[in-house]
């Protein structure tokens, strides 16, 4: 069953196309991870499926209901927490989720509270409260109606780690409640840590959409993470990018990384580094993982 079913999904704001045919696919009781770089249209496309703006053009199902034909966010029955969520500052953690559970005066708003570590803290003020203690009372806010959809928007950009840690907890724990999350992050480790399906965003487009145990086992060839002395020249690059074996060579500010065919590659490519007296201060070896993913994805656009 999917929860989510987006196809050709398109959103101008003025000469600017900030959506450009989007396609995703969410289905129930999966944790999906929405990754993309700042400004690549991730809150455009959370906004759309939280029913808070309409697209240009597409077709946009949540929860068993077309977007584009809606009267009222509130229509869809999920829970939805924003990049910021702001709250009035006067109110305690309490009192918020009373007020924000509107003429149902929901009951279990105690229990919620617990739930999401603020029981301790419910007769706090809020405008006190620390980033990472507004997410969850966020997180909390999204569960007042307990939906079985919630779409979290960044939910751990801007935490610390240990705040990034109670977050991811709490996404796992309501992924074992039953409920089915969609979140967005450009914190690649994040989704890398909770996620079973991970869908790429790059300038409006869908780069890849995969389960992520998919995605690992697709890219097992070896990874070797360079560190010269000194800076070395782009041609000594890209002759290394050319010897047999190396798949693709991505640059940072200060090293650049490798990927191969096979682990022997590393025998020739230290021997490369030896031959053109090229001092290399760390060389090491791992697994792809989804930041290299990413990268490749959008160089490779």
């Amino acid at each position: 069953m999917q929860m989510i079913a987006v196809k050709g999904l398109v959103k101008d704001f003025g000469s600017f196309q900030a959506l450009k045919g989007l396609n995703m696919q969410v289905k129930a009781g999966e944790i999906y991870g929405f990754i993309g770089q700042n400004g690549s249209g991730k809150t455009t496309t959370m906004n759309i499926l939280a029913g808070l703006s309409r697209p240009a053009q597409g077709e946009c199902i949540v929860n068993s209901k077309d977007v584009t034909k809606l009267t009222h966010p509130g229509d869809l029955n999920i829970g939805y927490l924003p990049e910021d969520p702001k709250f009035y500052p006067w109110m305690t953690a309490h009192e918020t989720l009373v007020y924000l559970s509107g003429a149902r005066k929901i009951g279990h708003t105690g229990e919620i509270l617990r739930w999401i570590g603020l029981k301790d803290a419910q007769n706090r003020r809020v405008g006190g409260f620390s980033r990472g203690m507004k997410q969850r009372l966020g997180i909390g806010a999204a569960l007042l109606h307990n939906p079985q959809l919630l779409i979290l928007d960044e939910p751990s950009s801007a935490l610390d780690p240990e705040g990034r840690n109670e977050v991811l907890h709490l996404i796992k724990e309501l992924k074992s409640m039953g409920k089915t999350i969609l979140f967005s992050t450009h914190i690649l480790d994040d989704a890398e840590r909770v996620c079973d399906t991970v869908g790429m965003i790059d300038a409006g487009r869908m780069v890849f959409e995969k389960p992520l145990a998919q995605l690992q086992k697709e890219s097992t060839q070896p990874m070797f993470d360079i560190t010269p002395a000194s800076a070395v020249k782009p041609e000594i690059l890209n002759t290394i990018e050319m010897l047999p074996g190396v798949v693709s060579l991505t640059k940072s500010t200060k090293a650049f990384t490798i990927k191969a065919v096979d682990n022997a590659v590393s025998v020739s490519v230290m021997r490369f580094f030896s031959e053109h007296e090229i001092v290399i201060e760390s060389f090491s070896q791992r697994k792809a993982r989804l930041e290299d993913l990413f990268l490749q994805g959008v160089n490779g656009r």
